[in-house]
């Protein structure tokens, strides 16, 4: 039995990195002093009174186990010596500036000539799935520095059990040994020449290289200014770890990386310990591991993990898809502003230059209030990959790492589809409706919101498009951006003070058969030209997602079709029902959980409890039980150590502990209703068939609706009069249909009155509407659109600030005789005056139809109305358009005040009642007052039936059955290439051309793990022992609750 001795504490010298050791002074029971000292080897050793051959062996040999190591000094005091000492330590401890520096002063004059009385090596076990955790980064083309405190012998062996060193690998080793002064920087420069060309030799050969380094060479390197060298050799290899750092250099290396390489690329850093904060803090990005080493990891860093092997989730699966996810959002918020900003600038040339907006203030402001809904869900919930195919393919990793889903290409292509998408709306908008004739739903107001509607609803298309995962949240969202838009109309549109010119607007446009024609074909022509780009990429220039996505589906394929024919032979066996599922009840249908699955790599029997003593990866590390007889000897821990947990399943998904039934229980939360595991969901993929399928529907959708369009025009009898301007003859229109017969207004202003015959060339049924045009005529100019005051036009007493804010031009407010003019502002003070008159058949110039009853409800004239002195009323500007006892409610006025959407005004004149006969000849009167000279404009009086699509609409119908045909050839352009020359799964066409070489796509190269000396280079600087090196961290070794996740910190570039 052992005798008990009390041994008394004087004073304790405390660890830091710095000196890598601790001691405590000490008096025993005999009266002696003696201060003990624990620490790293190298410090310890060149402390000791004398070297002990045995030690070294006994320190290399732990080292080669993979064990941690600590010696162990003393040194017996005497009372002089300790009172000269203590009178200092006491000094230093209560000094006010530079305490540290004092303390750690008076300790290095007390740890001197120490008596080494032994070594301890202690083995820090690895968490589960360490080893397959740094594989799988290193698949993801992660690069992998490993900055420890260990020897170099024991960093060695570590990086071959995790696998982060492998056979294949050239290792190089790069230490340092005293030498003169003079010498050391050429030594040094020659070691790093000879480096590059061993890394050199190894690339021909076709193999990867690794370098160790140890914090006395690194302590040169940046001594001697070989910074930028010694990067050149580490980048160019696959893994660098560096032993016996201090945490200065941990960050010192960081801080190396991030600004010594171009371009800067992405640091993280990942550790347990107190010695790991500098290098947590120096990266962009820092992780910390809970353990019983301390939180302090955990407090310096941006995300906190409880094991090491959660950082393949947080990369490959969570940091992936948010990278995806973030691009998404990213590009498609650029995307469809830049589309709405495109079809603003293209309306610059409609709107005479003068700077109007396409669409009403209001409405355009709330363009990304009502379609940032369904891209915030996309930006939630989409998920391209599932997690274990995320995890079993790292390489999917590597579109976040190159950039590949957001740069320069990607926003010039960007970009280029805005372009596409913008000029598809704007093309069927005046291609197809500049000429149209539309049921009052022409002007500025109505117009521009019907193609705000389609910009809207071509801009969900988009955002469904990229979207890859389809769940009830998004379909959600998606509905909420409609609902929320119409909500706003019907609000708006009810809200006369807000704007009076948005009065009804969103009735008149659903009212408009052509609307509904519109938001057809816009969204269906932006479909085919995403999708047909899409087939073409995914044809002839695949990125590596898609291939590898292509490959992960077809190896899916073959498994399932494998494990679907090994059942059903089995059943066809057995020829009965097999045995009850675990968990299953009798008469229970199989559930899908309960299908045959693939063998576990190991027996659960076999399965330890995943913590210290568990080498879940590749067994114990090199340990020979015939010369380490104890070694791995872990007796007097388990008899101390609680029962382990009932054997659970290792791998990726958490598993608790079994159930009393057998069946495992989840450790993992609970998903919510709405977790993005959980929620039913449709993977949108894009294939050709699809493709082929969507453009064959479109274009007989487009087909359908331009032969009916066509029809409808060819049944609607017209005939044009031009009688100002240059003679053009119109789309689609015949010599009879066309007549110019000049009456343009004199010079000096006036009337010019012209009577001639005209031949209707067809018959036409009542109601017939005559209709003037003036082209160009821009009354969407911003300044001749905004100067008008619409309180007057309601017959509301306006105060004069208020119509000389609105009508800024002194003759739009005021005659030349003084007389205020009302009601003011260009537009009214411009109004149509010509008169059309047909002798043998009445045209009814005040019809309800040529309005909408509540806008012409609206006008009204002034309670003073006619008897204001000094003011010059409509009437009497315009005796043509009202007369007095209409005054502002004339039909033609009020339709003439609502501004046209392009750049000139085709507004309805009147109706005829009787029917024209073809051959009748109709005596034509035309007064012509407005002068169109100086514009350079043109007029004409069209008379044409109605139907119910309200007039012609030839160039519409072309546009449709134009886009009909383009999407019927796109259908057939992919059914001849995949019939011809079909592309393999998962193989590029050009493999030069892909953002990826067919060999890389295809190959998924997995590091050895067998721990070896094959391609070694070692490299020493110097033949002399190196006055300062720094060495091991000389921490007490502490495992975390599921074991150290590595010895040290890792960085991974």
């Amino acid at each position: 039995a052992g005798v008990e001795k009390c041994y008394t504490v004087l004073a304790v010298n405390a660890f830091n990195s710095t000196r890598k050791r601790m001691s405590v002074v000490v008096r025993s029971p005999m009266g002696d002093l003696w201060v003990l000292v624990k620490g790293a080897d190298n410090v310890m050793i060149e402390r000791s009174a004398s070297s002990d051959p045995l030690l070294r062996a006994h320190l290399a040999q732990f080292a080669q186990q993979g064990l941690r190591t600590l010696v162990l000094g003393r040194r017996k005091l005497q009372v002089e010596e300790y009172d000269e000492w203590r009178a200092e330590f006491d000094k230093a401890q209560t000094s006010q500036t530079d305490r540290e520096r004092l303390l750690t002063e008076a300790a290095e004059r007390l740890e001197v000539n120490l008596n080494l009385v032994g070594a301890t090596g202690i083995e820090d076990k690895l968490q589960v799935g360490v080893a397959e955790t740094i594989t799988r980064l290193r698949r993801a083309g992660i690069k992998l520095w490993v900055l420890t405190g260990d020897k170099l012998e024991t960093a060695r062996n570590i990086g071959y059990s995790t696998q982060v060193l492998s056979d294949a690998m050239e290792v190089m080793v790069l230490d340092v040994e005293n030498e003169a002064a003079a010498g050391e920087a050429e030594s040094l420069r020659r070691t790093l020449t000879e480096m590059k060309a061993c890394v050199d030799s190894a690339e021909d050969a076709g193999r990867e290289a690794a370098i160790m380094v140890t914090g006395a060479a690194l302590e040169k390197v940046e001594k001697l200014d070989f910074s930028e060298p010694f990067l050149e050799v580490a980048t160019r290899c696959k893994v660098v770890i560096a032993c016996r750092v201090s945490p200065l250099q941990k960050a010192w290396m960081v801080k190396l990386v991030r600004t010594g390489i171009s371009p800067q690329p992405v640091t993280l850093a990942i550790g347990d310990g107190a010695n790991d904060v500098p290098m947590i803090q120096a990266a962009q990005v820092g992780v910390g591991i809970s353990g019983r080493e301390g939180r302090q990891a955990v407090n310096a860093s941006d995300f906190a993990i409880a094991q090491f092997r959660f950082l393949q989730r947080i990369l490959l699966v969570h940091g992936r898809l948010n990278y995806r996810r973030m691009c998404k959002f990213i590009l498609y918020s650029f995307w469809k502003n830049a589309v709405l900003t495109l079809l603003l600038f293209y309306y610059t040339f409609v709107s005479g230059f003068s700077g109007t907006c396409m669409f009403e203030g209001l409405v355009w402001t709330s363009f990304n209030v009502i379609l940032f809904w369904p891209i915030i869900a996309t930006g939630v919930f989409d998920r391209d990959v599932e997690d274990r195919q995320a995890l079993e393919n790292p390489k999917l990793y590597e579109n976040g790492r190159l950039g590949l889903d957001l740069n320069a290409v990607r926003m010039a292509e960007m970009l280029l589809s805005s372009l596409v998408h913008s000029l598809i709306l704007f093309a069927v908008m005046m291609l197809a409706f500049d000429r149209t004739e539309t049921i009052h739903a022409n002007d500025y107001y109505s117009f521009g919101t019907t193609v705000f509607t389609w910009l809207v609803f071509a801009m969900s298309y988009r955002v469904v498009f990229v979207t890859t995962t389809i769940n009830v949240v998004f379909v959600a969202a998606v509905a909420s951006s409609f609902v929320g838009y119409f909500l706003f109309l019907v609000v708006y549109c009810r809200s006369q003070w807000l704007s009076p010119w948005m009065y009804n607007v969103d009735i008149h446009m659903v009212q408009e058969p052509l609307f509904w024609i519109g938001l057809i074909v816009v969204p269906a022509l932006a479909i085919m030209v995403d999708s047909f780009k899409a087939f073409l990429i995914l044809e002839f220039l695949p990125d590596r997602r898609g291939l590898a996505l292509e490959r992960v589906t077809l190896r899916e394929t073959r498994r399932q079709l494998t494990m679907q024919g090994a059942a059903l032979a089995v059943t066809a066996a057995a020829g009965q029902r097999g045995p009850l599922a675990p968990c299953q009840e009798e008469g229970e249908p199989i559930a899908k959980e309960a299908q045959p699955l693939p063998l576990p790599r190991r027996s659960p029997l076999f399965l330890g409890s995943g913590f210290d003593f568990d080498h879940p990866e590749a067994g114990p590390r090199r340990i020979d039980l015939r010369r380490n007889p104890t070694a791995g000897d872990t007796s007097f821990v388990d008899e101390h150590e609680p029962p382990p947990p009932p054997p659970v399943p290792q791998g990726d998904m958490e598993v608790g502990a079994l159930s009393t039934g057998g069946c495992a229980a989840s450790r993992r939360p609970r998903g919510g209703r709405f977790s993005q595991q959980t929620l039913p969901h449709w993977q949108n993929t894009i294939t050709w068939r699809g493709i082929s399928k969507a453009a064959l529907v479109t274009g007989s959708v487009l087909l359908l609706l331009g032969i009916v369009v066509r029809a409808k025009t060819r049944s609607v009898g017209e005939f044009t009069i031009q009688y100002d301007g240059n003679f053009r003859r119109g789309i689609d229109v015949t010599d009879e249909e066309m007549t110019f017969q000049p009456c343009p207004v004199p010079a000096d202003g006036g009337t010019s009155s012209c009577t001639f015959n005209v031949l209707v060339p067809m018959d036409m049924e009542p109601p017939i509407v005559v209709t003037y045009e003036i082209s160009p005529f821009f009354q969407n100019y911003y300044s001749y659109q905004t100067s008008v005051v619409f309180d007057q036009l309601e017959g509301k007493i306006v105060e004069a600030d208020e119509i000389e804010a609105y009508c800024k031009n002194q003759p739009s407010r005021l005659t030349d005789s003084g007389d205020q003019i009302y009601p003011c502002g260009l537009i009214a003070t411009s109004v149509f005056n010509d008169t059309v008159e047909f002798m043998e058949i009445e045209i009814n110039d005040n019809d309800p139809r040529m309005t909408w009853d509540s806008d012409y409800g609206r006008f009204a004239n002034p309670p003073n109305y006619p008897d204001g002195n000094g003011t010059s009323w409509l009437f009497d500007r315009y005796p043509s358009v009202t007369d007095e006892v209409r005054g502002v409610k004339s039909r033609r006025f009020v339709d003439w005040m609502f501004p046209s959407f392009f750049g000139h005004v085709r507004n309805m004149y009147g109706y005829i009642n009787g029917p024209l006969r073809e051959g009748q000849e109709l005596t034509v009167r035309i007064n012509a007052s407005f002068p169109v000279a100086s514009l350079g404009a043109e007029k004409r009086i069209i008379v044409s039936t109605r139907n119910g699509l309200g007039g012609r609409h030839s160039m519409l119908a072309y546009v449709l059955l134009g886009s009909g045909l383009a999407c019927l050839g796109i259908a057939v352009s992919i059914g001849v290439i995949q019939r011809l020359c079909p592309r393999r799964t998962g193989r590029a066409r050009f493999p030069l051309l892909t953002a990826q070489r067919s060999r890389d796509m295809s190959q998924d190269s997995d590091p050895g793990s067998t721990p070896g000396d094959h391609g070694a280079c070692e490299f020493a600087a110097g033949q002399h022992e190196a006055s300062v090196r720094p060495g091991q961290d000389g921490s007490p070794p502490a495992s975390s609750d599921g074991g150290s996740p590595l010895p040290a910190g890792l960085m991974a570039l």
